[in-house]
């Protein structure tokens, strides 16, 4: 059954009512899972939810809410933190209204992963049982199907059977297959991980190298939910059976991986740094407690456990006690929430046995108030520090001297960098508590790290610790708060009160424009700009800042006091700034994507846009904006390269709208250069914009031509929006009457309810 029909069905009824980005928006949630964004997922999700909620469509709820849980206890491996929504979904998703959405058999596998994810082998009964109800009413033709044979499959290796859970992998495989089905990566992905977990690692490395060339010989694009494990589990694989050199290279680099694969990576970890202790160092240790914390704030127990055994062995290899302390701490502490035991108990008294044999910690090396210096002294001479090692003696001096705040600073910062995130806020909060009577680096470390969790309780207690003492200070706090909150009002308030008691607060004026260039409010940010120009000792980038906030309030004098003030020279001496300064991309954001158009820049810091939106998306082309002068991408270093590097600038405001429509997509072989430019001045004579997006080397297939190939052409037209399509439509097919191969412009003759046949055999015969 095709589970998506209804998906795709409400796709063209929305684009037809003119609302491709709310059809497109439904795709991009489905594949910003699939690839891992975690963070775009969250930011879809309020406008995927409000869509639901306009359409009145109990199913696009269901729909939204299945691909939200998907990115919680799929891709962040959530427990007991999406315990609560994945019921909740689950009991939606069977009422009257819903029970016939083919995605409410989907939210079975999320409440199932969900069980997983708190203590898998706690709870196989109630996984097993949730997947044969659901199971039972459908049948193997359903994608479903699938999904629900390896969440069982998964309880059944948690519950230690793991040849029973192949064995049943390989009954539901026949069954799809007898319905002439196509089996997905998912079975074989489950079978990997069942030899993986059995020690079978040979047979698994044999199923990866298989799946590897038929996706190969396939040549199909492949998400990252896919090429991830596999990758991982290969590197597993390979580290089990002593191959630690090729093991190595399939390791997927750390910043790519999302919690959902961290089990994988510390399973390979552990293994290979068994063998190799030079792989055992204090930044290995800071990405398992990262693991750990992660999965103890969200309530996924046994896998703290699980890992805390890991890492806790690495920590002692390594002897770092005050690591292993703190790991089986949190194991202890997520022990009383398993459902059951299973083994778990034992295994943490031997981790504790394990430590107690361990040496008492070694005394400090100096004076404790000697200890900074010291620490300092020895990482210019080594060029490298070891803030694991560090932390313990820091600990340590912070016990004899708990008045001096550097030293509880830096020492919260070790701990901090080794991932002990929780124990080094903690000891912040206890000095700060105790010396409220001045700001130092202490306070405003904690006011950092508060601000980058989005802990605005935090925030509001660390200003009321100081506020009738060091009230600059608690205006900060404030300021932070509603700086992360967006909450324009308060920060405005707190920013003003700020400066009232300290005028010379260079980065409170600097916050404050930041603040006025994001409403809106751009004379008001020129106001601050220029009072920085005029109050630091180098103004060069708040020339810059100043002309944004001067452009975007069309202020061309201010813009060229401050050209002037950093040596560039403008053509013109009055007016509007308006002259050519060639090519510059400019980025913006669509739904909280970054989308990128090449423009023609038309002074220092503005730009017209001139190149076509997707047809998806909204249009920007002609427009004028406004642009902040730091560069997104650094210039490259190399300087043959820098002579075509190209600077993209992160748009700011739109002074005036370029007036233009969607763009229509026009796809088909290349009617030669001279057939093409004849196209762009007859387009652009009717006050349209034309713009090619296919690259020199694009290609369509024709059967009739030599080598089956001819080169391509992609474009897009846009059209002033008070111009009718269907005029578009007849231009196109008089325009290119007389080129050798038809094209396709599928989606404009829909709209304008004109034949369609034309440009489906185009897309047929051209591959289009």
């Amino acid at each position: 059954m095709d589970i998506w029909n209804w998906v795709e069905k409400l796709q063209e009824d929305l684009r037809q009512a003119g609302q491709a980005q709310n059809a497109h928006l439904l795709t991009r949630l489905a594949d910003e899972v699939s690839e891992l964004q975690v963070d775009r997922v969250d930011a879809l999700l309020p406008e995927a939810r409000a869509l639901g909620k306009a359409l009145d469509n109990p199913w696009v709820d269901v729909y939204v809410g299945h691909w939200a849980l998907r990115n919680r206890v799929g891709n962040r491996v959530e427990g007991e933190s999406a315990l609560g929504e994945s019921v909740a979904l689950f009991e939606r998703a069977h009422r009257a209204d819903t029970l016939d959405c083919p995605q409410s058999i989907c939210v079975t596998q999320d409440l199932a992963a969900c069980y997983g994810n708190i203590d898998g082998p706690g709870w196989v009964p109630e996984r097993i049982e949730v997947c044969d109800e659901t199971l039972g009413r459908i049948d193997p033709s359903w994608a479903c199907f699938q999904c629900l044979s390896c969440e069982k499959a998964d309880a059944l290796l948690d519950d230690g059977r793991g040849q029973d859970a192949l064995d049943y992998l390989q009954v539901q495989a026949a069954a799809i297959q007898a319905r002439g089905k196509e089996v997905f990566d998912s079975f074989p992905e489950m079978q990997i991980k069942i030899l993986l977990a059995s020690g079978r690692a040979a047979e698994a490395l044999a199923l990866i190298e298989q799946r590897e060339a038929e996706v190969a010989a396939a040549g199909e694009y492949e998400p990252a939910n896919c090429t991830v494990p596999r990758r991982l589990s290969k590197a597993w694989a390979l580290a089990q059976l002593g191959r630690d050199e090729e093991a190595l290279q399939q390791l997927v680099p750390w910043s790519e991986l999302t919690p959902n694969h961290w089990r994988l990576w510390a399973n390979t970890a552990s293994t290979l740094c068994s063998r190799d202790g030079e792989r055992n160092t204090w930044d290995l240790g800071t990405r398992f407690n990262t693991i750990i914390e992660h999965f103890a704030t969200v309530g996924a127990h046994r896998l703290v456990i699980e890992i805390a055994a890991l890492s806790l062995e690495l920590a002692l290899q390594r002897g770092a006690r005050w690591v292993a302390q703190r790991q089986l701490g949190l194991a202890r502490t997520h022990l009383g929430q398993l459902r059951q035991d299973r083994g778990a108990a034992a295994l943490v008294a031997g981790l504790a046995a394990r430590i107690e044999a361990l040496p008492e910690t070694a005394p400090l090396p100096v004076p404790a108030d000697e200890l900074l210096a010291w620490l300092q002294a020895q990482g210019e001479q080594n060029q490298s520090r070891d803030p694991e090692r560090e932390a313990q003696w820091l600990l340590q001096a912070h016990a004899e001297r708990p008045d001096d705040g550097a030293l509880a600073e830096v020492a919260a910062s070790a701990l901090h960098a080794c991932g002990a995130r929780t124990e080094a806020q903690a000891l912040l909060w206890d000095f700060v508590r105790g010396h409220a009577q001045e700001d130092g680096a202490a306070a405003y470390t904690l006011m950092r790290w508060l601000a980058e969790q989005g802990d605005d309780d935090g925030l509001r207690r660390l200003a009321a610790t100081y506020r009738d003492s060091v009230p600059v200070f608690a205006h900060w706090c404030e300021v932070q708060r509603a700086r992360r909150a967006s909450d324009w009002p308060a920060l405005e308030q707190a920013a003003q009160a700020l400066l009232a008691l300290s005028p010379g607060s260079n980065g409170a004026r600097g916050t404050l424009a930041r603040m006025y260039m994001e409403t809106g409010r751009f004379s008001e940010a020129q106001a601050c700009y220029a009072q920085l120009v005029e109050l630091l000792e180098e103004p060069n980038a708040a020339h810059w800042d100043h002309m944004s906030a001067a452009s975007a309030a069309q202020d061309w004098d201010a813009v060229r006091r401050s050209a002037a003030a950093i040596g560039m020279e403008l053509s013109s001496q009055q007016g509007v700034v308006e002259e050519p300064w060639g090519w510059v991309i400019i980025r913006s954001e669509e739904g909280g994507e970054p989308m990128e158009y090449y423009a023609r820049r038309s002074g220092p810091v503005t730009a017209r846009i001139v190149e076509n939106a997707p047809a998806n998306r909204a249009q920007q082309v002609g427009d004028w904006v406004v642009f902040d002068a730091g560069l997104v991408h650094p210039a490259p270093e190399d300087e043959a390269e820098r002579e075509h590097f190209i600077p993209t600038y992160a748009q700011v405001h739109v002074l005036e709208r370029g007036g233009f429509a969607r763009s229509w997509l026009v796809d088909g072989a290349h009617p030669g250069e001279d057939a093409w430019n004849a196209f762009v001045d007859a387009a652009e004579a009717q006050g349209w914009q034309v713009w090619s997006h296919s690259r020199a080397d694009y290609t369509v297939t024709d059967p009739d031509a030599e080598d089956g190939t001819l080169p391509g052409l992609l474009f897009t037209v846009a059209q002033p929006q008070d111009h009718a399509p269907l005029a578009l439509h007849r231009f196109l097919q008089q325009a290119t009457a007389d080129w050798a191969h038809p094209h396709c412009w599928l989606r404009l003759a829909e709209a304008c309810d004109q034949d369609r046949q034309p440009h489906l055999d185009a897309i047929e015969r051209y591959g289009l």
